[in-house]
């Protein structure tokens, strides 16, 4: 067995005993008769439990801020092709986020160790001895009102029951920026800025929300719209093999219109299957700032932002 094997088995020993739910699921995940069986369980078993994903939400009289939203036509578009369009923040929820971002500490390669302001990257980078790709902030839902109704908005709730034929479950709020650099190929590996479809749950799913501008070529997202559960495969078991696919991979496998580059202003927004495959880009000119809120069947508490305070320190 080579060192990488050793290294793989590892990672997945050490994940088994800390989060042994979560590394279940991602192992039985992968197949697409558990993908199918397992969300048709959860809601037989809670119809006779007496709840029901048909039960509306009920939007009328609620505060959201997506009142233009056609739901149906999200829902279908996700179904279909994995991302849907035409979500727009008001511009005071974009200015009060931003302005949070600028006072809080955000956290470099997502490690608590090293906080620093937003003004001070340079010096952290200084103390870092390397380039910052990306830097998160964590504990956003209970830092930030904003972001705490969002997670809470019935238009999106909507869209996620509808979607997962399911009572929702919000499973993490996670804000980042995405800085223009020279980054190492171990970095864009383990930030996904290369091509690869994740595995969060049975069923799940992603709202995205830009809250700086991004252009095409600078930092916009990339998705492959269709492309659940087709992954490009090379040998038989590759199709169940989660990993990073290559930028020819995606272009021998799939046609030029099904890769979009998502670009957009500060406050667009986008829902995504993110079991299609995807990436994120690293930006050339301008930082990106993006929100990220997810919802799925089941919540292993491993993908919020919810740090203890004693572990979060400060850098620069």
């Amino acid at each position: 067995m080579n060192a990488a094997a050793v290294g793989r088995l590892k990672r997945v020993f050490e994940s088994l005993s800390s989060k042994p739910g979560y590394t279940l699921m991602r192992g039985f995940a992968r197949f697409s008769t558990l993908r199918l069986s397992i969300p048709f369980l959860r809601a037989a078993v809670l119809k006779i439990k007496g709840r029901s994903h048909r039960d509306s939400l009920e939007l009328e009289g609620k505060e959201t801020c997506f009142p233009d939203v056609d739901i149906d036509s999200v829902v279908s578009a996700l179904r279909k092709d994995g991302v849907a369009f035409g979500f727009r923040l008001p511009d005071e929820v974009v200015q009060s986020i931003r302005s949070y971002a600028e006072e809080a500490l955000c956290f470099a390669d997502r490690a608590p160790a090293y906080g620093f302001k937003i003004e001070h990257r340079e010096r952290a980078e200084e103390m870092l001895n390397k380039k910052i790709l990306v830097a998160q902030y964590f504990n956003t839902l209970s830092e930030n009102p904003e972001i705490a109704r969002l997670a809470q908005d019935p238009t999106l709730k909507e869209i996620a029951r509808r979607f997962l034929n399911s009572p929702p479950t919000f499973v993490g709020a996670n804000l980042w920026w995405t800085f223009p650099v020279e980054a190492t190929e171990e970095d864009r590996h383990r930030h996904a800025h290369k091509f690869h479809r994740d595995v969060d749950d049975f069923k799940f799913f992603k709202f995205f929300f830009y809250l700086t501008d991004v252009e095409k070529g600078d930092g916009a997202h990339v998705v492959v719209a269709g492309s659940q559960g087709k992954p490009p495969i090379n040998g038989f078991f590759d199709r169940w093999n989660i990993r990073r696919y290559t930028d020819q991979e995606i272009a021998e496998n799939y046609s030029p219109s099904q890769v979009k580059e998502i670009d957009g202003r500060a406050g667009d927004g986008f829902a995504e299957d993110t079991w299609c495959i995807h990436k994120g880009q690293t930006p050339v000119r301008k930082p990106r700032l993006l929100l990220q809120l997810q919802f799925a069947l089941f919540d292993y508490n491993a993908m919020h932002d919810q740090r203890s305070q004693e572990l979060l320190q400060r850098l620069a």
